[in-house]
Protein backbone atom coordinates (compact mmCIF):
# COMPACT_ATOMS: atom_id res chain seq x y z
CA UNK A 1 0.00 0.00 0.00
CA UNK A 2 1.50 3.69 -0.63
CA UNK A 3 2.88 5.88 2.23
CA UNK A 4 0.83 8.61 3.00
CA UNK A 5 1.97 12.12 2.65
CA UNK A 6 1.98 14.40 5.60
CA UNK A 7 -0.85 16.40 6.12
CA UNK A 8 0.61 19.09 7.72
CA UNK A 9 -2.15 22.14 9.15
CA UNK A 10 -3.70 22.43 6.28
CA UNK A 11 -7.20 23.92 6.56
CA UNK A 12 -9.88 20.99 5.74
CA UNK A 13 -13.17 21.78 3.71
CA UNK A 14 -16.28 21.66 5.91
CA UNK A 15 -18.70 19.12 3.84
CA UNK A 16 -22.64 19.27 4.23
CA UNK A 17 -26.06 18.12 3.47
CA UNK A 18 -28.47 20.11 1.79
CA UNK A 19 -30.83 19.42 5.41
CA UNK A 20 -28.59 20.74 7.64
CA UNK A 21 -26.94 23.62 5.46
CA UNK A 22 -28.48 27.01 6.45
CA UNK A 23 -28.92 29.80 3.71
CA UNK A 24 -26.50 32.68 3.77
CA UNK A 25 -28.48 35.87 4.99
CA UNK A 26 -26.43 39.29 6.50
CA UNK A 27 -28.07 39.14 10.43
CA UNK A 28 -29.41 42.64 10.08
CA UNK A 29 -31.74 41.50 6.92
CA UNK A 30 -32.35 38.35 8.73
CA UNK A 31 -33.82 40.79 11.83
CA UNK A 32 -35.50 42.74 9.44
CA UNK A 33 -37.41 39.81 7.87
CA UNK A 34 -37.99 38.25 10.86
CA UNK A 35 -39.20 41.38 12.67
CA UNK A 36 -42.20 41.51 9.40
CA UNK A 37 -43.23 37.70 10.13
CA UNK A 38 -43.27 37.68 13.73
CA UNK A 39 -46.83 37.46 13.80
CA UNK A 40 -46.64 34.25 12.37
CA UNK A 41 -44.38 32.96 14.90
CA UNK A 42 -44.91 29.50 16.49
CA UNK A 43 -43.61 26.27 17.21
CA UNK A 44 -43.51 24.14 14.08
CA UNK A 45 -41.35 21.08 13.60
CA UNK A 46 -38.72 22.50 16.10
CA UNK A 47 -38.26 25.63 14.41
CA UNK A 48 -40.41 28.77 16.32
CA UNK A 49 -39.35 31.88 13.60
CA UNK A 50 -41.45 31.53 10.43
CA UNK A 51 -38.85 33.18 8.81
CA UNK A 52 -36.55 30.09 9.68
CA UNK A 53 -39.46 27.88 8.09
CA UNK A 54 -39.56 29.79 5.20
CA UNK A 55 -35.14 30.12 4.38
CA UNK A 56 -35.60 26.41 4.66
CA UNK A 57 -38.10 26.12 2.16
CA UNK A 58 -35.50 27.86 0.04
CA UNK A 59 -32.88 25.16 -0.03
CA UNK A 60 -35.59 23.50 -2.58
CA UNK A 61 -37.57 24.01 -5.30
CA UNK A 62 -41.42 24.57 -5.11
CA UNK A 63 -42.47 20.48 -5.51
CA UNK A 64 -44.41 21.15 -8.72
CA UNK A 65 -42.96 22.28 -11.99
CA UNK A 66 -45.39 24.38 -14.10
CA UNK A 67 -45.84 24.43 -17.44
CA UNK A 68 -47.98 27.76 -19.25
CA UNK A 69 -49.70 26.81 -22.19
CA UNK A 70 -49.38 28.89 -25.36
CA UNK A 71 -52.92 29.11 -26.68
CA UNK A 72 -52.28 30.71 -29.81
CA UNK A 73 -49.92 27.53 -30.63
CA UNK A 74 -51.00 25.04 -29.04
CA UNK A 75 -53.86 23.74 -25.77
CA UNK A 76 -53.73 21.73 -22.62
CA UNK A 77 -54.45 18.70 -24.08
CA UNK A 78 -51.99 18.68 -26.65
CA UNK A 79 -49.38 19.59 -23.96
CA UNK A 80 -50.47 16.94 -22.06
CA UNK A 81 -49.73 14.45 -24.91
CA UNK A 82 -46.70 15.70 -25.14
CA UNK A 83 -45.32 15.36 -22.09
CA UNK A 84 -46.99 11.87 -21.34
CA UNK A 85 -44.44 11.46 -24.54
CA UNK A 86 -41.52 13.19 -23.49
CA UNK A 87 -41.72 11.22 -20.14
CA UNK A 88 -42.54 7.82 -21.66
CA UNK A 89 -39.13 8.12 -24.34
CA UNK A 90 -37.22 9.85 -21.51
CA UNK A 91 -37.88 7.49 -18.56
CA UNK A 92 -39.15 4.31 -19.97
CA UNK A 93 -41.26 2.15 -18.04
CA UNK A 94 -40.74 4.04 -14.90
CA UNK A 95 -42.88 7.14 -16.44
CA UNK A 96 -45.90 6.22 -14.71
CA UNK A 97 -44.95 5.70 -11.73
CA UNK A 98 -42.63 8.75 -11.90
CA UNK A 99 -44.85 11.65 -12.86
CA UNK A 100 -47.85 13.24 -12.19
CA UNK A 101 -49.12 15.17 -14.95
CA UNK A 102 -52.63 17.83 -14.36
CA UNK A 103 -54.18 20.63 -15.56
CA UNK A 104 -54.63 23.31 -12.73
CA UNK A 105 -58.01 23.18 -11.15
CA UNK A 106 -58.23 27.19 -11.03
CA UNK A 107 -55.57 28.33 -13.81
CA UNK A 108 -56.83 26.58 -17.00
CA UNK A 109 -54.30 27.02 -18.99
CA UNK A 110 -51.39 25.97 -16.91
CA UNK A 111 -50.07 22.18 -16.44
CA UNK A 112 -48.38 20.77 -13.57
CA UNK A 113 -45.87 18.19 -13.69
CA UNK A 114 -45.30 16.52 -9.83
CA UNK A 115 -42.47 13.91 -9.18
CA UNK A 116 -44.54 11.12 -7.47
CA UNK A 117 -41.63 8.96 -5.62
CA UNK A 118 -42.02 7.96 -1.73
CA UNK A 119 -40.40 8.96 1.15
CA UNK A 120 -38.01 6.89 0.76
CA UNK A 121 -36.52 7.82 -2.29
CA UNK A 122 -33.13 9.00 -3.61
CA UNK A 123 -33.99 12.79 -3.35
CA UNK A 124 -35.34 12.02 0.16
CA UNK A 125 -31.50 10.16 1.28
CA UNK A 126 -29.34 12.58 -0.86
CA UNK A 127 -31.29 15.56 0.98
CA UNK A 128 -30.01 14.10 4.54
CA UNK A 129 -26.62 12.42 2.84
CA UNK A 130 -23.06 14.26 2.50
CA UNK A 131 -21.74 11.88 0.39
CA UNK A 132 -23.80 9.29 -1.81
CA UNK A 133 -25.12 6.15 -0.16
CA UNK A 134 -25.01 3.00 -1.67
CA UNK A 135 -29.09 3.67 -1.81
CA UNK A 136 -28.62 6.32 -3.92
CA UNK A 137 -25.73 4.76 -6.03
CA UNK A 138 -26.23 3.55 -10.20
CA UNK A 139 -23.19 2.62 -11.07
CA UNK A 140 -20.65 -0.65 -8.97
CA UNK A 141 -18.12 2.02 -7.52
CA UNK A 142 -16.82 0.00 -4.93
CA UNK A 143 -15.87 1.57 -1.03
CA UNK A 144 -11.90 0.72 -0.44
CA UNK A 145 -11.38 -1.38 2.01
CA UNK A 146 -8.65 -0.35 4.27
CA UNK A 147 -6.07 -2.16 2.02
CA UNK A 148 -7.53 -0.94 -1.54
CA UNK A 149 -5.91 1.77 -2.87
CA UNK A 150 -7.43 1.23 -6.58
CA UNK A 151 -10.21 4.47 -6.81
CA UNK A 152 -7.96 6.67 -4.66
CA UNK A 153 -4.59 5.98 -3.29
CA UNK A 154 -4.30 8.23 -0.32
CA UNK A 155 -8.18 7.46 0.74
CA UNK A 156 -7.39 7.82 4.34
CA UNK A 157 -6.71 11.24 3.83
CA UNK A 158 -9.68 11.51 1.90
CA UNK A 159 -11.59 9.65 4.50
CA UNK A 160 -10.41 12.00 7.20
CA UNK A 161 -11.88 15.28 5.10
CA UNK A 162 -15.37 13.69 4.56
CA UNK A 163 -15.31 13.45 0.98
CA UNK A 164 -17.04 10.07 -0.45
CA UNK A 165 -15.05 6.92 -1.17
CA UNK A 166 -17.21 5.46 -3.52
CA UNK A 167 -17.20 8.57 -6.14
CA UNK A 168 -14.74 11.20 -7.55
CA UNK A 169 -16.24 14.61 -7.03
CA UNK A 170 -17.45 17.90 -8.90
CA UNK A 171 -17.49 21.20 -7.63
CA UNK A 172 -19.60 23.67 -8.77
CA UNK A 173 -20.36 27.29 -8.67
CA UNK A 174 -23.63 28.60 -6.45
CA UNK A 175 -25.16 29.50 -9.70
CA UNK A 176 -24.83 26.33 -11.13
CA UNK A 177 -26.21 24.54 -8.09
CA UNK A 178 -29.26 26.27 -8.05
CA UNK A 179 -30.12 25.77 -11.39
CA UNK A 180 -29.45 21.93 -10.79
CA UNK A 181 -31.94 21.84 -7.76
CA UNK A 182 -34.46 23.52 -10.55
CA UNK A 183 -33.62 19.97 -12.65
CA UNK A 184 -30.57 21.53 -15.13
CA UNK A 185 -27.62 19.47 -16.15
CA UNK A 186 -24.22 21.23 -15.50
CA UNK A 187 -22.65 22.64 -18.37
CA UNK A 188 -18.81 23.05 -17.80
CA UNK A 189 -18.95 26.92 -17.45
CA UNK A 190 -20.36 26.30 -13.77
CA UNK A 191 -17.71 23.20 -13.03
CA UNK A 192 -14.90 25.14 -10.35
CA UNK A 193 -12.89 21.99 -9.60
CA UNK A 194 -12.78 18.09 -9.92
CA UNK A 195 -10.69 15.23 -8.54
CA UNK A 196 -8.16 14.13 -11.06
CA UNK A 197 -8.83 11.12 -13.01
CA UNK A 198 -12.57 11.02 -13.91
CA UNK A 199 -13.78 9.68 -17.00
CA UNK A 200 -16.87 10.23 -19.52
CA UNK A 201 -19.44 8.59 -18.41
CA UNK A 202 -18.53 8.10 -14.78
CA UNK A 203 -20.80 8.63 -12.17
CA UNK A 204 -19.56 11.29 -10.07
CA UNK A 205 -20.90 13.12 -6.53
CA UNK A 206 -21.52 16.52 -7.23
CA UNK A 207 -21.29 19.71 -4.60
CA UNK A 208 -21.92 23.30 -4.44
CA UNK A 209 -18.70 25.59 -3.42
CA UNK A 210 -20.19 28.71 -0.68
CA UNK A 211 -18.09 30.59 1.47
CA UNK A 212 -18.57 29.33 5.18
CA UNK A 213 -20.36 31.51 7.70
CA UNK A 214 -19.20 35.15 8.37
CA UNK A 215 -15.91 34.92 6.29
CA UNK A 216 -15.27 35.75 2.79
CA UNK A 217 -13.69 33.09 1.15
CA UNK A 218 -10.31 33.49 -1.28
CA UNK A 219 -11.86 33.02 -4.94
CA UNK A 220 -11.21 29.48 -6.41
CA UNK A 221 -8.94 28.94 -9.16
CA UNK A 222 -11.16 27.12 -11.70
CA UNK A 223 -9.78 23.81 -13.05
CA UNK A 224 -7.72 23.11 -9.53
CA UNK A 225 -7.80 19.65 -8.02
CA UNK A 226 -10.20 18.28 -5.30
CA UNK A 227 -7.58 17.55 -2.78
CA UNK A 228 -7.01 21.50 -2.69
CA UNK A 229 -10.23 22.88 -1.77
CA UNK A 230 -10.87 24.02 1.63
CA UNK A 231 -13.89 25.92 1.78
CA UNK A 232 -17.36 24.82 2.33
CA UNK A 233 -19.19 22.81 -0.03
CA UNK A 234 -22.97 21.09 -0.02
CA UNK A 235 -23.84 17.96 -1.34
CA UNK A 236 -26.60 18.22 -3.83
CA UNK A 237 -27.13 15.32 -6.01
CA UNK A 238 -25.30 12.78 -8.24
CA UNK A 239 -24.95 12.79 -11.93
CA UNK A 240 -22.71 10.91 -15.25
CA UNK A 241 -19.80 12.95 -16.18
CA UNK A 242 -20.28 13.21 -20.17
CA UNK A 243 -16.67 13.93 -20.77
CA UNK A 244 -12.83 13.59 -19.46
CA UNK A 245 -11.81 15.83 -16.50
CA UNK A 246 -9.48 17.73 -18.78
CA UNK A 247 -12.81 19.15 -20.50
CA UNK A 248 -14.44 20.19 -18.34
CA UNK A 249 -11.83 23.33 -18.02
CA UNK A 250 -10.36 23.01 -21.78
CA UNK A 251 -13.79 24.12 -23.19
CA UNK A 252 -16.33 26.86 -22.74
CA UNK A 253 -19.50 25.60 -23.41
CA UNK A 254 -21.68 22.04 -23.30
CA UNK A 255 -22.86 19.84 -20.90
CA UNK A 256 -20.38 18.57 -18.48
CA UNK A 257 -22.58 16.04 -16.42
CA UNK A 258 -25.80 14.88 -16.65
CA UNK A 259 -27.86 14.76 -13.25
CA UNK A 260 -29.42 11.62 -12.33
CA UNK A 261 -30.66 12.49 -8.59
CA UNK A 262 -30.46 15.75 -7.08
CA UNK A 263 -31.37 16.94 -3.47
CA UNK A 264 -34.58 18.04 -2.51
CA UNK A 265 -37.73 18.04 -4.70
CA UNK A 266 -36.94 16.17 -7.67
CA UNK A 267 -37.48 18.45 -10.57
CA UNK A 268 -37.81 16.55 -14.45
CA UNK A 269 -35.25 18.20 -17.11
CA UNK A 270 -37.51 20.44 -19.23
CA UNK A 271 -34.55 21.90 -21.08
CA UNK A 272 -35.86 22.44 -25.23
CA UNK A 273 -39.09 20.28 -23.96
CA UNK A 274 -42.41 21.54 -26.32
CA UNK A 275 -41.14 25.48 -26.50
CA UNK A 276 -43.42 26.16 -29.06
CA UNK A 277 -46.12 24.82 -27.12
CA UNK A 278 -45.50 25.85 -23.60
CA UNK A 279 -43.61 27.91 -21.15
CA UNK A 280 -42.06 27.21 -17.58
CA UNK A 281 -43.42 29.52 -15.03
CA UNK A 282 -44.09 29.61 -11.45
CA UNK A 283 -46.99 29.41 -10.65
CA UNK A 284 -47.70 32.62 -9.15
CA UNK A 285 -46.09 34.54 -12.45
CA UNK A 286 -48.93 32.64 -14.31
CA UNK A 287 -51.40 34.44 -11.81
CA UNK A 288 -50.49 37.62 -12.79
CA UNK A 289 -51.66 37.70 -16.20
CA UNK A 290 -54.92 35.96 -14.72
CA UNK A 291 -55.25 38.67 -12.42
CA UNK A 292 -55.01 41.16 -14.82
CA UNK A 293 -57.53 39.76 -17.07
CA UNK A 294 -56.50 41.45 -20.06
CA UNK A 295 -58.95 41.07 -23.50
CA UNK A 296 -59.16 41.07 -27.05
CA UNK A 297 -58.57 44.10 -28.49
CA UNK A 298 -56.99 46.33 -25.40
CA UNK A 299 -54.10 48.39 -25.61
CA UNK A 300 -51.46 46.80 -22.62
CA UNK A 301 -48.40 48.43 -20.95
CA UNK A 302 -45.87 45.77 -19.86
CA UNK A 303 -43.57 48.16 -17.61
CA UNK A 304 -40.59 46.25 -16.81
CA UNK A 305 -40.85 42.94 -19.22
CA UNK A 306 -37.57 41.11 -19.06
CA UNK A 307 -37.52 38.10 -19.76
CA UNK A 308 -40.61 38.16 -20.95
CA UNK A 309 -42.83 35.00 -19.51
CA UNK A 310 -45.61 37.24 -18.38
CA UNK A 311 -45.65 39.72 -21.52
CA UNK A 312 -46.22 36.43 -23.68
CA UNK A 313 -49.10 35.41 -21.43
CA UNK A 314 -51.31 38.43 -21.98
CA UNK A 315 -50.75 37.89 -25.38
CA UNK A 316 -51.96 34.20 -24.76
CA UNK A 317 -55.24 35.16 -23.47
CA UNK A 318 -55.97 37.93 -25.80
CA UNK A 319 -55.72 35.64 -28.68
CA UNK A 320 -53.07 37.53 -30.15
CA UNK A 321 -55.15 40.12 -30.41
CA UNK A 322 -54.34 43.61 -29.64
CA UNK A 323 -51.76 45.92 -28.92
CA UNK A 324 -48.85 45.15 -26.43
CA UNK A 325 -45.95 47.50 -25.29
CA UNK A 326 -43.42 44.95 -23.87
CA UNK A 327 -40.64 47.37 -22.17
CA UNK A 328 -37.09 47.26 -20.16
CA UNK A 329 -34.27 49.82 -19.66
CA UNK A 330 -31.93 47.08 -20.46
CA UNK A 331 -31.34 47.05 -24.88
CA UNK A 332 -29.55 43.92 -24.56
CA UNK A 333 -32.31 42.22 -22.53
CA UNK A 334 -34.71 43.73 -25.09
CA UNK A 335 -33.04 42.38 -28.12
CA UNK A 336 -33.49 38.80 -26.35
CA UNK A 337 -36.94 39.10 -25.26
CA UNK A 338 -37.78 39.92 -28.89
CA UNK A 339 -36.77 37.04 -30.36
CA UNK A 340 -38.69 35.11 -27.69
CA UNK A 341 -41.65 37.96 -28.51
CA UNK A 342 -41.80 36.87 -32.01
CA UNK A 343 -41.48 33.03 -31.74
CA UNK A 344 -44.63 33.24 -29.23
CA UNK A 345 -47.26 36.13 -30.92
CA UNK A 346 -47.51 38.76 -32.93
CA UNK A 347 -48.98 41.76 -31.01
CA UNK A 348 -45.87 42.29 -28.49
CA UNK A 349 -43.78 45.34 -29.79
CA UNK A 350 -40.68 45.44 -27.77
CA UNK A 351 -38.77 48.46 -26.47
CA UNK A 352 -35.61 49.48 -24.83
CA UNK A 353 -37.28 52.11 -22.33
CA UNK A 354 -36.84 52.85 -18.77
CA UNK A 355 -40.34 52.90 -17.33
CA UNK A 356 -39.38 55.28 -14.35
CA UNK A 357 -38.90 58.28 -17.75
CA UNK A 358 -41.90 56.87 -19.84
CA UNK A 359 -44.58 59.64 -19.41
CA UNK A 360 -44.22 62.05 -22.03
CA UNK A 361 -45.42 65.87 -21.41
CA UNK A 362 -48.06 67.09 -23.45
CA UNK A 363 -46.81 70.41 -24.28
CA UNK A 364 -48.89 73.74 -25.76
CA UNK A 365 -49.84 72.67 -29.31
CA UNK A 366 -48.91 69.31 -28.91
CA UNK A 367 -50.90 67.09 -30.71
CA UNK A 368 -51.64 64.00 -27.77
CA UNK A 369 -51.03 60.48 -29.67
CA UNK A 370 -52.40 56.87 -28.91
CA UNK A 371 -49.48 54.02 -27.98
CA UNK A 372 -50.42 52.87 -31.70
CA UNK A 373 -49.82 55.86 -33.65
CA UNK A 374 -46.32 56.60 -31.42
CA UNK A 375 -45.25 52.85 -32.58
CA UNK A 376 -46.30 53.45 -36.12
CA UNK A 377 -44.06 56.94 -36.85
CA UNK A 378 -41.79 55.63 -34.82
CA UNK A 379 -37.67 55.35 -36.10
CA UNK A 380 -35.79 51.86 -36.13
CA UNK A 381 -32.06 51.32 -34.85
CA UNK A 382 -29.57 49.66 -36.24
CA UNK A 383 -30.78 46.27 -34.04
CA UNK A 384 -34.48 46.92 -34.98
CA UNK A 385 -35.62 47.83 -32.12
CA UNK A 386 -38.23 51.19 -32.29
CA UNK A 387 -36.91 54.45 -30.56
CA UNK A 388 -39.66 55.46 -28.24
CA UNK A 389 -38.75 57.99 -25.31
CA UNK A 390 -42.28 57.69 -23.79
CA UNK A 391 -45.95 57.49 -24.06
CA UNK A 392 -48.92 60.09 -22.89
CA UNK A 393 -51.46 60.22 -20.28
CA UNK A 394 -54.28 58.05 -20.17
CA UNK A 395 -52.82 55.87 -22.74
CA UNK A 396 -53.11 52.26 -21.69
CA UNK A 397 -56.96 50.10 -20.93
CA UNK A 398 -54.19 48.05 -18.81
CA UNK A 399 -50.73 48.41 -17.15
CA UNK A 400 -48.49 45.38 -15.68
CA UNK A 401 -46.02 46.43 -13.04
CA UNK A 402 -43.56 43.95 -12.01
CA UNK A 403 -40.72 46.39 -11.11
CA UNK A 404 -37.43 45.31 -10.23
CA UNK A 405 -36.70 43.96 -6.77
CA UNK A 406 -35.02 42.08 -3.83
CA UNK A 407 -36.00 38.80 -5.06
CA UNK A 408 -36.60 37.37 -1.78
CA UNK A 409 -39.03 34.86 -3.22
CA UNK A 410 -36.88 33.38 -5.49
CA UNK A 411 -36.86 29.44 -5.18
CA UNK A 412 -33.97 27.97 -4.78
CA UNK A 413 -31.67 29.75 -3.42
CA UNK A 414 -28.40 28.97 -1.50
CA UNK A 415 -27.62 32.70 -0.13
CA UNK A 416 -28.94 35.84 -0.03
CA UNK A 417 -26.86 38.80 -2.50
CA UNK A 418 -29.44 41.30 -0.29
CA UNK A 419 -26.38 43.14 1.52
CA UNK A 420 -27.76 44.83 3.98
CA UNK A 421 -31.84 46.06 4.99
CA UNK A 422 -30.78 49.32 3.97
CA UNK A 423 -30.72 47.92 0.62
CA UNK A 424 -34.81 46.68 1.36
CA UNK A 425 -35.73 50.32 2.11
CA UNK A 426 -34.19 51.35 -1.59
CA UNK A 427 -36.05 48.61 -2.95
CA UNK A 428 -39.28 49.73 -2.48
CA UNK A 429 -38.64 53.35 -2.88
CA UNK A 430 -37.45 52.67 -6.45
CA UNK A 431 -40.36 50.79 -7.04
CA UNK A 432 -42.48 53.63 -6.06
CA UNK A 433 -40.81 55.91 -9.43
CA UNK A 434 -42.14 53.36 -11.81
CA UNK A 435 -45.85 53.77 -9.81
CA UNK A 436 -45.69 57.18 -9.82
CA UNK A 437 -44.91 57.06 -13.75
CA UNK A 438 -47.64 53.67 -14.43
CA UNK A 439 -50.96 55.53 -12.66
CA UNK A 440 -51.02 58.69 -15.30
CA UNK A 441 -50.50 56.21 -18.01
CA UNK A 442 -53.59 54.37 -17.24
CA UNK A 443 -56.86 55.32 -18.91
CA UNK A 444 -59.86 55.91 -16.50
CA UNK A 445 -61.42 52.42 -15.92
CA UNK A 446 -58.14 50.71 -16.79
CA UNK A 447 -56.81 47.64 -14.70
CA UNK A 448 -53.14 47.70 -13.23
CA UNK A 449 -51.53 44.77 -11.59
CA UNK A 450 -48.51 45.54 -8.84
CA UNK A 451 -46.37 41.92 -8.05
CA UNK A 452 -42.73 41.45 -6.79
CA UNK A 453 -40.99 38.21 -6.49
CA UNK A 454 -40.14 39.10 -2.54
CA UNK A 455 -40.93 38.26 0.86
CA UNK A 456 -40.08 41.73 1.91
CA UNK A 457 -43.27 43.43 3.02
CA UNK A 458 -41.78 47.18 2.48
CA UNK A 459 -41.96 46.22 -1.64
CA UNK A 460 -45.36 44.72 -1.20
CA UNK A 461 -48.26 45.20 1.04
CA UNK A 462 -46.71 48.47 2.38
CA UNK A 463 -46.30 49.79 -1.64
CA UNK A 464 -49.99 48.68 -1.70
CA UNK A 465 -50.84 51.18 0.75
CA UNK A 466 -48.49 53.74 -0.87
CA UNK A 467 -50.67 53.56 -4.49
CA UNK A 468 -54.00 53.90 -2.19
CA UNK A 469 -52.70 56.88 0.14
CA UNK A 470 -50.80 58.63 -2.76
CA UNK A 471 -53.12 57.82 -5.38
CA UNK A 472 -57.23 58.00 -4.42
CA UNK A 473 -58.33 57.43 -7.86
CA UNK A 474 -56.88 53.91 -7.89
CA UNK A 475 -59.11 51.64 -6.12
CA UNK A 476 -57.71 48.27 -4.39
CA UNK A 477 -59.73 45.29 -6.61
CA UNK A 478 -60.37 41.81 -4.91
CA UNK A 479 -58.18 38.65 -6.23
CA UNK A 480 -59.44 36.14 -3.72
CA UNK A 481 -60.63 33.72 -6.36
CA UNK A 482 -57.31 33.41 -7.13
CA UNK A 483 -54.70 30.61 -5.40
CA UNK A 484 -52.55 32.72 -2.48
CA UNK A 485 -52.99 33.85 0.95
CA UNK A 486 -54.06 37.23 1.88
CA UNK A 487 -51.23 39.73 3.12
CA UNK A 488 -49.77 39.89 6.21
CA UNK A 489 -51.60 41.98 8.75
CA UNK A 490 -50.24 45.15 10.34
CA UNK A 491 -48.23 46.09 7.20
CA UNK A 492 -50.40 49.26 6.26
CA UNK A 493 -53.42 47.39 5.48
CA UNK A 494 -56.90 46.83 6.56
CA UNK A 495 -58.28 43.12 7.64
CA UNK A 496 -60.68 43.68 4.47
CA UNK A 497 -57.72 44.91 2.28
CA UNK A 498 -55.62 42.12 3.32
CA UNK A 499 -58.19 39.63 1.94
CA UNK A 500 -57.97 40.80 -1.56
CA UNK A 501 -54.28 41.08 -2.45
CA UNK A 502 -52.32 37.65 -2.94
CA UNK A 503 -49.28 36.54 -0.73
CA UNK A 504 -47.68 33.52 -1.90
CA UNK A 505 -45.60 31.95 0.99
CA UNK A 506 -42.71 29.61 0.10
CA UNK A 507 -44.48 27.07 3.52
CA UNK A 508 -47.77 27.35 2.56
CA UNK A 509 -49.19 23.99 1.26
CA UNK A 510 -48.89 25.65 -2.44
CA UNK A 511 -45.29 24.92 -2.04
CA UNK A 512 -44.06 27.69 -4.37
CA UNK A 513 -41.72 30.59 -4.43
CA UNK A 514 -42.57 33.79 -2.35
CA UNK A 515 -44.21 36.24 -4.10
CA UNK A 516 -46.93 38.80 -4.18
CA UNK A 517 -49.48 40.04 -6.17
CA UNK A 518 -52.35 43.16 -6.17
CA UNK A 519 -54.84 44.40 -8.40
CA UNK A 520 -56.40 47.76 -8.98
CA UNK A 521 -58.49 49.49 -10.98
CA UNK A 522 -58.29 53.73 -11.89
CA UNK A 523 -61.61 54.70 -11.47
CA UNK A 524 -61.15 58.30 -11.80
Amino acid sequence: MMSLPPQGDSPQPEILSLDEFNVAIPQDVYDHLSKQYSTLDDDVDGETKHIDRILSCMKRSPVDTCCRVNNIQSSVKEVEAGLEQYFAEKMGSQHNNSYSIQQHETLTDLVTIRTTTPTDSDAVSLYHSKVPTKKTCNLSNDVPSDESDDLFPNWQIRRKQGWPLTHRCVIVDRFCAEAVLRGADIFVKGILCADAGIAESEEVAVYASLPRNGTKSKPITRGMLLQNFCDRCVFIGIGISQCKRADYFATSSGIGVVMVSTAGSPQPPMNGVLVEKMILQNLPSVVVAHALNPQPGEVILDMCCAPGGKTTHLASLMNDNGLIIACDKSRKKMISARDFFEANASCIVPLALDSTKGLLELKSGEEWKSPKEIIDTASVANDGLKDVKGFYANSFDCILLDPPCSALGLRPKLQIDTKSAKELLKAADYQQKFIRNAIPLLKVGGRMTYSTCTINTLENEENVKFILKEFPCMRLESLSHLPGLPGLPDKGLTEEECQMVRRFDPTDTIDTMGFFLAGFQKVF
